[in-house]
């Protein structure tokens, strides 16, 4: 039972991440769901499982964004990497040590993707992609920890 609500729980973000990719400019707000997933996934699994998911999540990412592939895919995997080695010196029953290592992670990968999209493609850096959207993304990460019988069933802490 708690395996199938994972696995479901998991598909509803992917499902609303494309359906928040595809109204993201009447919504005007962007949240990264699936960096949720990846933070879960670097919490829960091991390196490879970790940077296998990380590589592909950062493909799809890559898709529904820029149309540039492996810019994501490449900074997914740093930072996820970086987060699944660092998670293990932080106590993540504190929840605003999980709302700074989403905020903060995100905030990095981007970063590492925008600086590729400026020096590639000429784009400019902008503020909603490096501070807005990972402090969104972590204040929504947050609320789905929070919510009553969530956290049990994820098996997070």
């Amino acid at each position: 039972m708690n395996r199938n609500f994972k696995l479901v729980f998991l598909l509803l973000l992917v499902v609303s991440q494309i359906l928040l990719n595809r109204y993201v400019d009447v919504l005007k707000i962007n949240i990264d769901l699936l960096y949720l997933v990846l933070i879960y996934v670097s919490i829960k699994s091991g390196t490879l499982k970790t940077i296998l998911i990380a590589c592909l999540v950062g493909w799809v990412t890559d898709f529904f964004s820029a149309g540039i592939v492996g810019v994501f895919g490449f900074s997914r995997v740093l930072v996820i990497f970086l987060v699944h080695e660092f998670v293990r010196f932080i106590d993540l029953t504190k929840r605003h040590f999980l709302f700074l290592l989403v905020s903060i992670s995100l905030a990095l990968s981007n970063f590492i993707a925008n600086a590729f999209f400026h020096y590639i493609a000429g784009h400019s850096f902008t503020l909603g992609f490096l501070l807005y959207q990972p402090l969104l993304t972590a204040f929504v990460g947050m609320l789905i920890v929070s919510s009553p019988g969530i956290r049990e069933r994820l098996d997070v802490y």
